[in-house]
């Protein structure tokens, strides 16, 4: 018989915060997660660190509210306390602090290896059909960062590499006109390329599969769908084609930021930050000659929650 336990973990990104509660099977290898509740709010942490590394301090309170507004959630579906972790604005932060302290619980800052890693394995967990010995690529795109894990199916990883251009970085680093202007687009798709290429060339050869998981990849398999509401059961299992991305940042980036606000599928909030996501997604399918990614909704989260000790 099956022992099952609730947990819960919440995600401190650089654009938004994430719950998810879960009940979480004891089969192996890392337990079968099923989502009870599953809650994103943006509040855009990392706004001001593209100038100076420092959290703002209204950010960190609209950060911290959140949070907090998570954690009665969790404990209101019966979990104790759910494990909290921060990923690229709190560690590039020179000033984390200023969140940190507003927190009623320990949060655990991760590295952008840990931070690939989990991604991957929360991946993993959530589409099992995958062969033991296929060859993985799993891309997040998030606010502050973006990472790369390429691994096999049955959950090893070969490496991983986080780097720091994250759709909420490079959009204020490089658009400055709404819509952007092409010399923009292009300047950002260099910087990309430049910072992509070297990790994805010696990839190409070796990846059966390649997965997307973060608000960036699940958001345009939902615009490829117009799904209005968002449904993250066809989100999940999804692919998105290279061509789909291609098309999708052919017409945004000739929208004006209210135009783009009003696309099915795409949260109104991520609509100042959708662009640099989508040059990210489309540079790595296309680099790596691939005709489609797979969306997954299982990301770092699960892989949190499956690795907790059950109550």
């Amino acid at each position: 018989m099956t022992a099952v336990s609730r947990r819960a973990a919440i995600d401190i990104g650089t654009n938004s915060v994430r719950l998810l509660v879960a009940d979480v099977g004891d089969t192996a290898p890392n337990g079968t997660v099923r989502p009870i509740d599953r809650r994103l709010t943006i509040t855009r942490l990392g706004e001001g660190l593209h100038a100076g590394s420092l959290l703002t301090p209204d950010a960190a309170v609209r950060t911290a509210v959140v949070v907090e507004e998570y954690i009665a959630r969790a404990r209101d579906l019966d979990v104790g306390e759910p494990v909290v972790a921060a990923t690229y604005a709190v560690r590039a932060a020179r000033n984390p602090e200023t969140l940190l302290a507003r927190l009623s619980v320990p949060v655990r800052v991760l590295g952008g290896d840990d931070e690939a890693a989990l991604g991957f394995r929360g991946a993993l967990l959530g589409l099992r059909e995958l062969p033991p010995q296929e060859a993985v690529v799993v891309l997040d795109v998030g606010g502050g960062s973006v990472e790369l894990t390429w691994g096999t199916g049955q959950g090893g990883i070969d490496g991983t590499v986080s780097l720091p251009i994250g759709c909420v970085v490079m959009t204020r680093r490089a658009i400055a006109h709404d819509p952007p202007v092409a010399a923009e687009i292009e300047a950002l798709a260099a910087t990309l390329a430049s910072a992509l290429d070297p990790v994805l060339a010696p990839l190409r050869a070796r990846a059966n599969r390649l997965i997307g998981v973060g608000g960036t990849v699940t958001t345009l398999a939902a615009m490829a769908q117009r799904l209005v509401p968002y449904d993250p059961d066809r989100v999940h299992g999804y692919a998105l084609t290279a061509a789909a991305v291609e098309g999708l940042l052919e017409s945004m980036r000739r929208l004006t930021l209210a135009e783009r606000r009003r696309l099915p599928g795409l949260q109104p909030e991520r609509a100042d930050v959708i662009i640099a996501g989508t040059l990210v997604v489309g540079h790595v399918l296309a680099s790596m000659h691939r005709s489609a990614i797979t969306a997954s909704e299982a990301d770092l989260l699960w892989a949190l929650v499956a690795a907790l000790p059950a109550r």
